[in-house]
Parts: structure tokens; sequence; C-alpha cells
């Protein structure tokens, strides 16, 4: 073993026990401070999404094992596709632990592809915990006609997004250029629900985004078969629809490759929660611990069974890990996504 690896994995220790170690007196000072406060968890995305339904679902755990006992509530700010968001949490205050957010997964990856918008850096975030490790999946209206992936590569299917930051956007742009296909996006809807209600309107025949959203938020379109799902974005494959074939399946080319890689890696911040990049230590270390303690209740798991919530606890170290994947990628990798995206077509939404 060389000797930058020892060095690394110790560092990556030494920075693991740092977070984690909380003393009494710290303990208490935290407790002191978050007694009676509101934490805000700021979503970024409209109400009626799962980003909502999760943060909601999660507030009464986090107060349990949050030192204090702070409430915990949400605050919807959609917009450009996450970016709003990502912006308001990095740039304002307060950054004191009381406001915290979740994000869209593609906020980390839009903080390189975006050359205009983005006022922050998503390896400063500091991250909490995540909920679940996504699947993104090319969701398709049966009336569109679009029954494979061989199909969208011979007719254009009108795809709704909410902006240029959200994967509801750079990923179908993306796949246009890597494998020909004829996805058109609409920009300016609000959130997943706004992209729901232009699918059941026929304003929109489809969308790429996570494929468990679907069962919670449409059950119906499943069982009534009303859909049809042409290509999955994901290491592996959806549970329910193993024969829906996988991209990084597609190509064996070299380039093309990495560009899907780095594109599956977002499926680990898919429900994920981070702070601020000025929120003290102490408190970072105390909201970590509530997100442990919270994802991993018993009670908090048969719930989301209930509600048909997908549940699979992703450790902060990962989240943090992944980003940082990001901000380190190949720059090669994020001129041709860059690229891809520059020649993209799309419309603005008529309001």
């Amino acid at each position: 073993m060389s000797l930058k690896v020892i060095l690394g994995g110790v560092a990556a220790l030494s920075l693991l026990m740092g977070a984690a170690i909380v003393t009494p007196a710290s303990a208490d000072a935290v407790a002191d401070f978050y007694r009676g406060k509101t934490v805000t968890i700021v979503v970024a995305a409209g109400p009626g999404g799962n980003h909502t339904k999760y943060s909601q679902f999660l507030a009464p755990f986090l107060e349990k094992y949050m030192p204090g006992n702070p409430k915990f509530v949400t605050q919807n700010m959609g917009g450009a596709g996450g970016t709003k968001a990502a912006n308001f949490l990095y740039n304002t205050d307060p950054q004191d632990g009381t406001r915290i957010g979740i994000l869209l997964s593609d906020t980390p990856l839009a903080s390189r592809l975006r050359s205009t918008g983005v006022k922050y850096k998503a390896n400063k975030f500091q991250y909490l915990g995540g909920a679940d490790r996504t699947r993104t999946a090319f969701v398709i209206m049966k009336r569109a006609g679009i029954r494979s992936f061989d199909d969208a590569m011979k007719k254009q299917v009108i795809m709704g997004s909410t902006g240029k930051g959200s994967q509801t956007y750079t990923v179908p742009t993306i796949v246009n250029a890597l494998f020909d296909t004829k996805f058109k996006t609409i920009l300016g809807y609000r959130g997943m629900g706004g992209i729901y209600l232009a699918l059941e309107r026929g304003e929109v025949d489809g969308f790429s985004s996570v494929w468990a959203s679907i069962h919670s938020l449409r059950p119906q379109w499943v069982k009534e078969k009303k859909i049809d799902v042409v290509a999955a974005l994901s290491y592996d494959k959806l549970p329910d629809r193993p024969d829906v074939p996988l991209l990084h399946e597609m190509t064996n080319d070299p380039m093309k490759k990495k560009i899907i890689a780095l594109l599956n890696g977002n499926g680990v911040l898919g429900r994920c929660w981070l702070a601020p990049p000025k929120v003290p230590a102490d408190r970072i270390a105390a909201l970590r611990m509530a997100f442990s303690k919270a994802l991993a209740d018993p009670d908090a798991r048969a719930g989301t069974a209930k509600r048909r919530m997908t549940w699979d606890p992703v450790p902060w170290q990962e989240l943090q890990q992944q980003v940082a994947n990001i901000v380190s990628a190949d720059d090669a990798v994020i001129d041709r996504m860059r690229a891809a995206i520059k020649t993209g077509g799309e419309t603005k939404r008529k309001k």
C-alpha cells in the first residue's frame, strides 16, 4: 500500500472523528442554542414534490434527536433548477445552524457545468445525511407512442423541466448529444409537481427524474399502465423494472462512459440535506448526529413503507465525497458535457 493511500486514509479518519466528536460542554452549548428555536429546511423545489414530502416526514424525528429539541419547518424555494435555493443558502444569513436545506441532486454538478447564475461552491456546503439512493428514469406517457429508447432516437419527445440547473434539463440534453435522441425540453415548471400537472394536461409527454417519485406521487400512472420507461440512469437496474436498459450499458465509448458515470453518481445526492458553509463545527456535528439517528429510527423506516417512500440512508461522509468527486472531475469530461448543454435545444414554458 502506498504512502499516499495510507496518508489519505488517515486524513479521512481524522476528518470523520473530528466532525463526530461532541464534548459534554459543547453538547450543552448546542442544546442551549437550539432550545426554543426553529430550524428552517429550505427545499429547492416547489410544493408537492418528494423533497418537501421527505423533509416534512423527517422533521419530527429530527426534533426528537436534535439537542435542545428545536422545531423543524420547511420553506419551498423553487427556481432555476435548484440554483436559486443553493445561492440563497450559500450567500445569506443566518448561517448559525437555524437554516439548512435540501437541494436537487444535480446542484453540485451544476456548479461546474454552468457558466452563469451559480454563486456557490458545492464542496463548501456541509452535508448532513441522505434518505435514499435514487435512480433516474426516462418516463414517457403512452400517448406519445415512444415504447423504447430507439424510438426516442427517431421521434421527438417533449420533456418537462424545472430549469437548466436540474437533471430534468441536463440529463436529456446531454443524452441527446451522446445518443442522438430527440428529447426537447420545455423549461419553467415549478417543481416536479408542476411537471406532473403538465403531463396530465398534455403540455409535455415525458421527463427524466427520480423513478421512485412516481410511486409515491402518481402511483395510478403505474397501476393504470399510462407510462413507459425507456431507459434508466443508474448503477443498477430499477428494482421493479429490470428490463429497462441502463445508459452505461449502451456504449463502449470511454468518454461517454465517464460522463454517464459522473451522472450516475448523483444518485447518492438524491435526497440529502446540507448546511451553509459558515455554520459552527459543534452545531454541524450535532445536526449530523441527529440526522444519523433520525434516518435509522425504526418508526421512520416503518412510516416510509406505509407512504411508499423509498428509504436507503446515505451517511454524510459519502455525500461529501461524491461532491468532491464532482469538483475534481476531469476537465475534458466537464467540457464535453458543457458543449452538449450549450448546443442543446430548449423552449421556455408559455405562461
